[in-house]
């Protein structure tokens, strides 16, 4: 009688296990992400080995399919793309999109006063995790990581001697609030294409300017300068996000996997954008450009008069609604903090 009944009990549960959907663990999750720069950015081999990391850790429940070079939209349509759920994730430049995430924003003012790129990836993220303002604007997205890279160097077409040599030349800027500084330094801003570098230093429409080292390496601006400063100026703002409703499928075992990664992301980034820089300089000097590195004396005539552009940018974002004084104070304490970290 045992018999049976231990016989009717597997059955039964057997039954019971057939009329269950196909379980959660056995589902496979991919994720079209949309990369717009050429496979060759250090960013993108970050996100290639972030999204092994991610199959590896779900045991190959998530797939991260990075697609490079715009194949998946115009660079202008990726955060639209993401946030209406053509893509489902991206990663792109910050200020690209200018007035999309404009708290966020400050960061990339001119000096700042980061050390280095660690400390604005710090205080982005402790930002994004407890000031409410920088939380709610990210509200819409799935948010893996805030991070940035090295600080743009500021190249020069000819030979110079010191930053402060920047005055009367014509130089690209990045935005208003570096109008306001470099004419403050003396300079000429100039606004042409970041990628437009290479042709309009050669043509001499510019001397010069803020540059990236992505740039550096992708245009082979070495090729046409002669000068490099290397030091604190700006620094690029970096976003790597997910369609939310995407994100909120996953079963919670995933989501926490997720979550976790974006600590994988951005120690892998800084590997790749320390190595970038390394290597940018090297090849520099391969090409016979003179590299000034920052001293105090050159941090301090570069920070003279920048308050002009932060207020220029507290004028702005307060005028479309946000605080902007509190905001900049709110950056500049946890810059303070963080920078604590690294002395």
């Amino acid at each position: 009688m045992k018999k049976i009944l231990s016989l009717v009990l597997v059955v039964l549960m057997f039954a019971a296990l057939m009329a269950i959907p196909a379980s959660a663990k056995d589902d496979v999750y991919t994720f079209n992400i949309d990369f717009p720069n050429p496979e060759t950015a250090s960013a993108f081999k970050a996100l290639k080995d972030w999204a092994a990391y991610l199959e590896e850790k779900s045991e190959g429940r998530i797939i991260m399919k990075i697609y490079s070079g715009g194949a998946l939209g115009a660079l202008p349509d990726c955060v639209m793309n993401c946030e209406s759920g053509v893509t489902d994730g991206f990663w792109s430049g910050v200020t690209i999109y200018p007035g999309v995430f404009p708290a966020t924003e400050v960061m990339a003012l001119p000096m700042i006063g980061a050390k280095n790129f660690q400390v604005v990836n710090d205080v982005l993220n402790a930002l994004l995790a407890e000031y409410p303002v920088i939380t709610d604007e990210w509200s819409q997205f799935k948010v893996i990581a805030l991070h940035s890279s090295a600080g743009s160097p500021v190249l020069f077409k000819d030979e110079i001697n010191g930053i402060q040599d920047m005055a009367g030349k014509n130089l690209r800027i990045s935005n208003a609030y570096t109008t306001e500084w470099f004419t403050n330094k003396g300079a000429n801003p100039v606004s042409v294409g970041i990628n437009d570098g290479y042709e309009n230093i050669q043509k001499s429409v510019i001397d010069g300017g803020l540059f990236f080292f992505d740039q550096v390496e992708s245009s082979a601006l070495y090729e046409v300068i002669k000068s490099l400063y290397v030091g604190q100026t700006i620094y690029p703002l970096n976003m790597l996000c997910l369609n939310i409703d995407k994100y909120n499928e996953l079963p919670d075992d995933l989501k926490e996997i997720i979550d976790e990664s974006g600590e994988f992301f951005l120690q892998t980034s800084i590997d790749y954008f320390d190595e970038q820089q390394d290597r940018m300089i090297g090849v520099c000097e391969d090409h016979g450009v003179k590299i000034i590195p920052e001293d105090e004396e050159s941090i301090e005539w570069l920070a003279d008069g920048v308050e002009s552009a932060w207020q220029k940018w507290v004028d702005t974002v307060s005028a479309n609604g946000l605080p902007g004084q509190e905001i900049l104070d709110k950056a500049l304490e946890y810059i303070e903090i963080y920078n604590a970290n690294y002395d």
